[in-house]
């Protein structure tokens, strides 16, 4: 469900950032800087996932808006000159200062913080309103900067050497015996600067955690004789046994500006979500909302979900989160989040998911690389509030790309990772073939807006490059409040989301003149596989293949049956007319008039 109340008339708009086409299509371009956020995790054993580098003092998270019509639109080149910068991401930040709720104190004796059982403090009443009111009443007060400034023994840790702080596990909150969970915290350093206050609920009642080095073992980062008492927490992490009953594998983690991770039985450290996207790719820069205080319900006996409670904020918006976590083959989250605006905001991206796509079967872009490709997704799949499904191929642009779906009461989306064949990435670290695609189900009627797909150019696999999220078409004002609910799956390739065929690959090549009078002209090759199509493919010859181009001219269509990959192919050439810039693709198959597949879908720069 969303709602949104807006208390005063709506800011009128500074920038157009959206080009409508004839077509329906959107594109939007930038000039301004964009942020890549890092993608690559720690070691699993570790648990420490490397997170986006701090953003700027003061930087907003960006919202995504609600869907209008399910339009799909054409992605195409930012100018030339937009400056797209890929970074690491932002960070977890502090928790905020109210009384509302109980706090660590300085008076927290030392000795206490270093014995062998965890602590925590004297047991408050807990209420979940208290979390809203907290959201609301920040929202009121001037926005105070989170990020705060390490000791040099923290700050000035390497990557690799952070690695090497470890939460003991056997000083885990909550009794994997009794319920199946188990926490672990995440100690500040490096880039994580910002104090977040961890809180558990037992009962109904809340203890806050103070800061404890007993409860890490610093290996040879050479901190033990140090007092960190003062930093608090950079974040924390739940694990579950997902594979066996023996097992303590990781389920979820918060760590990083308002980023978590959510992971499956057999799946591996991949993709992230975060709470909240404000002004992502948008002329006057990103804003990056932090969550800065959490509530962790301790799971009773044979309870198979855990609930985090999350207090969000940035610069012109605080937020009230509440997540709820059910592990499994394909875990998943249900979220409700409170907003509430401190200043209106042009772009705000609900839902948000991040991804890393360097290069696939395609090969737009040329790497020196042994591995065959390399990503944590490989598609944006969309089903739109006319039912339609869209798969859109992630791409490694040139230069900055924003796509924009038009939609109203969208049912779902997400970035999906469909290629399960470790023969295609031979990647023994990363393991992209077990990173799961997150699923987006929104509850109740989102409205208008659309979907939103952004894709930066990055050299290299270190950064997230890939983000997409949900844009209200009704923009937040300063005093307003919006309640959003929708869930988070993580899921390995989508199959059970319907029951059509996939777009299973995409491969590209261009063709050179043959003569003087011959135009270039550029082959697609396209692979369906699932649903029907073993059925139908028995009497290929009446089956079809429906492709069009927003611009351009689309000749030699043919379709054949693929033995070796199973199900059936797709290929046709796409003419440049005149002096067009770029197109919008399609294709779908059909069986006299019935679909029989869900709709490819990519934008084409020629």
């Amino acid at each position: 469900m969303m709602q949104n109340s807006q208390r005063r008339s709506a800011l009128s708009l500074k920038h157009v950032l959206l080009v409508a086409f004839a077509a329906g299509s959107i594109v939007l371009g930038t000039s301004h800087t964009a942020l890549a956020q890092d993608s690559k995790p720690a070691a699993a054993a570790q648990g420490d996932a490397v997170v986006p580098a701090k953003p700027k003092p003061g930087a907003a998270a960006v919202a995504t808006p609600v869907a209008d019509e399910t339009t799909p639109v054409a992605d195409e080149a930012a100018p030339s000159g937009a400056d797209v910068v890929p970074v690491q991401n932002p960070q977890n930040e502090p928790a905020p200062q109210d009384d509302t709720t109980a706090r660590p104190t300085d008076a927290t004796p030392p000795a206490a913080v270093d014995q062998d059982k965890p602590v925590t403090s004297v047991p408050v009443a807990f209420d979940p309103k208290m979390v809203i009111d907290r959201a609301r009443a920040l929202a009121a007060k001037p926005f105070e900067d989170p990020h705060r400034d390490l000791p040099d023994a923290l700050a000035n840790l390497s990557a690799e050497e952070y690695d090497q702080i470890r939460f003991k596990s056997q000083r885990a909150f909550f009794s994997q015996a009794n319920s199946g969970f188990s926490l672990e915290l995440f100690h500040p350093g490096n880039m994580y600067d910002v104090p977040i206050a961890i809180n558990l609920v037992r009962d109904g009642n809340l203890q806050v955690v103070p800061y404890s080095a007993g409860l890490f073992d610093f290996g040879e980062a050479g901190l033990s004789g140090n007092d960190f008492s003062t930093q608090g927490y950079a974040g924390f992490r739940l694990r579950y046994p997902l594979s066996d009953v023996t097992s303590n594998d990781e389920l979820a983690r918060f760590l990083g500006a308002s980023y978590f991770r959510l992971q499956g039985e057999g799946q591996s450290i991949g993709q992230m979500a975060r709470g909240l996207a404000l002004d992502l790719a948008g002329p006057t820069g990103e804003e990056v909302p932090v969550f800065r205080e959490f509530w962790i319900v301790a799971p009773k006996k044979g309870e198979r979900k855990i609930t985090v409670y999350a207090l969000l904020d940035s610069a012109r918006v605080t937020g009230a989160y509440r997540f709820d976590i059910i592990p499994g083959a394909d875990s998943k989250a249900d979220i409700r989040a409170n907003l509430f605006f401190r200043e209106g905001i042009e772009k705000v991206g609900l839902a948000p998911l991040n991804g890393m796509f360097l290069f696939g079967e395609q090969r737009r872009r040329t790497f020196d690389d042994y591995r065959g490709e390399v990503h944590s997704s490989d598609g944006l799949l969309i089903n739109n509030g006319h039912g339609e499904w869209l798969w859109r191929p992630l791409d490694n642009p040139v230069n900055l790309q924003i796509s924009s779906f038009l939609d109203e009461n969208p049912r779902g989306f997400g970035l999906l990772q469909r290629d399960r064949d470790f023969d295609h990435y031979q990647d023994l670290d990363r393991r992209f073939d077990q990173q799961p695609g997150y699923w987006v189900t929104p509850k109740g009627n989102w409205g208008k807006g659309h979907v939103e797909l952004v894709e930066i150019p990055i050299p290299s696999e270190s950064n997230d490059n890939i983000v997409a999220y949900w844009v209200p078409e009704t923009k937040p004002v300063a005093g307003g409040e919006m309640q959003i609910e929708y869930s988070i799956t993580a899921t390995r390739d989508g199959d059970d989301l319907h029951q059509m065929a996939q777009a299973t690959d995409t491969r590209i090549m261009r063709i050179a003149p043959q003569g003087d009078d011959e135009p270039a002209k550029t082959r697609f090759v396209l692979n369906f596989a699932g649903g029907d199509l073993d059925y139908f493919s028995k009497n290929i010859a009446k089956m079809k293949a429906n492709v069009s181009a927003a611009h351009g001219t689309v000749e030699n269509i043919r379709l054949m049956a693929d033995p070796e990959n199973g199900g059936v192919r797709v290929i046709f050439d796409l003419l440049r007319d005149g002096d067009v810039a770029s197109s919008d693709l399609r294709a779908f198959l059909l069986y006299d008039e019935q679909v029989l597949s869900e709709t490819w879908t990519m934008p084409w720069v020629f």
